[in-house]
């Protein structure tokens, strides 16, 4: 992971900037360099300051002026390395492939702790994007470059049929869908699964997918 993450904060709302910086603030490996209220004041920003590293930028999608849709497929057009994640209230589908087809690489509620925002950051400095329960794989398929997956581990902890099962997770198949495919009961699917997710250190199928993505178990 890098040593130290250059980070722009995008927000109408001057106490969520302010409460973000502070909790950012007591994470070292994680500077806060800009933040600003609307989009017309962040693509400025990014104009008078081509010098200045940033690595992700947190993105309010609904502001005055220039909304969190029109900055990101602004700024990505300009800085396609640039990698954005969508911060909103709204847990609505249709924000969310809004925001992905004009350039985000992950989407966020305002609701969720730290410790989530902090995870997402980091994932998508490593891997380029964040898949979650709202950004399934599928929905980052047309979007990604193939170029920010890095092989970095092994998957030497997974039997070949769990390796079948993660596959098939990323594919978005239920236990019973998987049961039908690999001729297995149900219960037994449910095992593995329990199982993969001890061995690959994942807290939901969301990290299931992340591992498979990381050990190029697949190909997107």
């Amino acid at each position: 992971m890098k040593s130290n993450i250059k980070l722009v904060i995008v927000d109408d709302q001057m106490l969520v900037q302010q409460g973000m910086k502070k909790l950012f603030d007591a994470h070292s490996h994680i500077e806060v360099v800009y933040q600003a209220s609307n989009g017309i004041d962040v693509i400025s920003w990014f104009k008078e300051n081509k010098g200045i590293q940033v690595d992700v930028v947190l993105m309010d999608i609904q502001m005055p002026g220039m909304d969190g849709w029109e900055t990101t497929e602004l700024l990505t057009r300009k800085f396609p390395n640039l990698k954005i994640i969508g911060l909103s209230s709204y847990d609505n589908e249709a924000f969310i492939d809004r925001f992905l087809k004009c350039g985000g690489r992950g989407y966020l509620l305002k609701v969720q702790d730290i410790t989530e925002i902090i995870d997402a950051i980091e994932q998508v400095v490593e891997l380029g994007f964040y898949v979650n329960e709202r950004v399934p794989l599928s929905k980052i398929q047309g979007f990604i470059d193939k170029k920010v997956i890095q092989n970095t581990f092994n998957t030497t902890d997974l039997t070949n049929q769990q390796i079948k099962i993660v596959q098939l997770i990323c594919q978005e198949k239920t236990s019973q869908e998987i049961a039908d495919i690999l001729f297995l009961s149900k219960k037994t699917v449910e095992s593995h699964r329990d199982k993969i997710l001890l061995k690959t250190n994942s807290k939901n199928m969301a990290g299931i997918v992340l591992y498979a993505i990381k050990h190029q178990l697949i190909s997107i």
